[in-house]
């Protein structure tokens, strides 16, 4: 008996985890935009939410400036436009993890009845990701993982499949995660706020808020009125939109 009470008073002080159930939220939501195999923009309550699947990683898609995990990339978020876009879903979070480094919201998202992070996994699409924090469903996706391993879908061709994992080729690249990259590398740093006077806007430049992630269109008067320890500048309104930007309803041409 000493012994059992030793070994359950050690797991609650230093695994807390374990010895509870996880709490969560759980939001009802409508996928507006798909950007990858694990990324998704969705409105929830009227707001829009950018999400990233809890506990898999998808290979990371190509751009005209950096090499990608093609054609996987490609094909997983093939498979996500297919089963997501413009669909009504069901988002479940964990309290104890609720959002990544970059801000996005982590979750399992569920279509009907069908875990999707489940159905990347069993096709071939995507890694189980063994996260820090494990969620109610990990132990059935790394159970997907195995399957599809097992029967050479997707990535896990025993000729063709995919031979490095999507954070290992991050590391290797030196690349955050493709659509937040230039949002981490370029975020201001300093208590002070410069005015936009200070530091005009290029005409020829679309401009991006990294607060509300809304880009202006060159010439804009929008685009100037952005503060400057917000703003992201890209070449074009096509590498805002990967970047994970939505084009502003109120803009001048």
């Amino acid at each position: 008996m000493k012994i059992f009470t030793r070994g359950l008073l050690f797991s609650l002080f230093f695994f807390p985890s374990l010895c509870f159930p996880a709490s969560g939220k759980t939001y009802q939501a409508r996928v507006i935009k798909v950007f990858d195999g694990d990324t998704i923009l969705a409105r929830i309550q009227g707001h829009e939410e950018f999400v990233r699947l809890r506990e898999i990683d998808a290979p990371e898609m190509g751009t005209r400036k950096h090499q990608g995990q093609e054609p996987w990339g490609r094909r997983a978020r093939e498979l996500a436009l297919s089963r997501l876009k413009d669909r009504k879903v069901r988002l479940e979070t964990d309290d104890r993890e609720e959002r990544d480094a970059y801000g996005r919201l982590l979750a399992y998202v569920l279509v009907g009845d069908s875990l999707f992070n489940r159905e990347m996994l069993r096709s071939g699409n995507a890694f189980f990701y063994r996260a820090p924090i494990q969620g109610k469903y990990s132990a059935q996706l790394e159970k997907a993982e195995k399957e599809a391993r097992n029967k050479g879908m997707g990535i896990w061709d025993r000729k063709k499949g995919l031979k490095e994992k999507p954070w290992d080729f991050r590391a290797r690249n030196q690349r955050d995660e493709s659509l937040f990259s230039s949002l981490k590398s370029s975020s201001g740093k300093g208590r002070n706020s410069p005015s936009s006077k200070e530091h005009p806007v290029p005409p020829d430049k679309v401009v991006g808020n990294q607060k509300t992630m809304v880009y202006h269109l060159p010439g804009s008067p929008y685009g100037k009125r952005v503060s400057p320890k917000n703003r992201i500048f890209f070449n074009s309104a096509e590498e805002a939109e990967k970047a994970g930007f939505r084009r502003s309803r109120s803009y001048s041409l």
